[in-house]
């Protein structure tokens, strides 16, 4: 298991043997295990990892952990968190043994993609970006700043889908807006008009002459109109717009595609705007 450097253990820079990427929080990872803990730990759970950590003790002698997951009760979460605090050790020696011992990657790799993007580092995993909302930026000038707000939307796909999707409608807006130079708040035309004119702005119409006569060109860029309209459809059904909650039938997988093609829109929108600046 690789050595890893945390960023605010008790004894800031030492190595901790660990899956976890360089700089993660401690802090996170506590969070992390016990979220997964809550979800997949029974009592035999607990007294294996007991014994595997030589500190069966500390887990048969806290006086409420084992009896508030019995009854389920409402501190049993502040029991694990006062529980786990005993057996990562104070410098968190054992955090690589819990880590492995839980599962945790696999766990938040499935079902909490934020989380798996702030503690691990792979090629699969999203960016982590601050937790702020999106309608919180009021225009997005470069590719940079679009990737940071489009990691946020994919990294809530698992845990909040339609939230996702509505972000995703919004991103295009601010790009559109960007382009058009109508991003102070407040504007409020509608995406397909928006649409329109960055088309116009861009020569991306396919009707027009500006566009080429190239069969396949046209039909791309056409396509790529009904990409915005669909993301804003899908967003009016099953999105958080217009006081709508979760919808309880909408699948992950229809949120990433919707998501993905928005960021795929927004990106090549972008692209294009900047390089007729240059």
């Amino acid at each position: 298991m690789p050595l890893r450097y945390a960023s605010d253990t008790p004894l800031r820079g030492d190595p901790i043997e660990t899956q976890m990427k360089d700089g993660f929080s401690t802090d996170t990872a506590m969070v992390a295990l016990q979220k997964a803990i809550l979800a997949t730990f029974n009592s035999g759970k607990w007294e294996e990892l007991g014994y595997r950590l030589q500190k069966h003790d500390i887990i048969v002698g806290h006086s409420r952990l084992l009896r508030s997951l019995q009854w389920g009760d409402e501190d049993y979460g502040g029991n694990v968190f006062a529980i786990l605090r005993h057996l990562v050790g104070s410098n968190f020696e054992h955090l690589g043994a819990i880590e492995d011992f839980v599962g945790l990657r696999a766990w938040l790799k499935q079902k909490d993609q934020g989380l798996y993007a702030e503690l691990y580092d792979d090629a699969e995993s999203t960016p982590t970006v601050p937790l702020e909302q999106l309608e919180e930026a009021s225009a997005i000038h470069d590719v940079a700043d679009l990737n940071r707000h489009a990691a946020r939307i994919r990294s809530g796909i698992v845990s909040d889908p339609a939230q996702a999707i509505g972000s995703a409608k919004e991103l295009l807006e601010t790009v559109m807006k960007t382009i058009l130079g109508k991003d102070e708040p407040g504007t409020s035309d509608d995406i397909n008009v928006l649409l329109r004119h960055v088309r116009e702005q861009l020569d991306l119409d396919p009707k027009s002459a500006a566009a080429g006569a190239n069969a396949t060109l046209k039909r791309t860029l056409s396509s790529l109109g009904q990409i915005v309209v669909g993301v804003a459809e899908v967003r009016n059904l099953h999105g958080t717009g217009h006081g709508r909650t979760r919808s309880k039938d909408l699948q992950i997988a229809h949120a990433r595609l919707v998501v993905n093609a928005a960021i795929t829109v927004a990106t090549f929108l972008l692209e294009i705007w900047r390089a007729s600046n240059s």
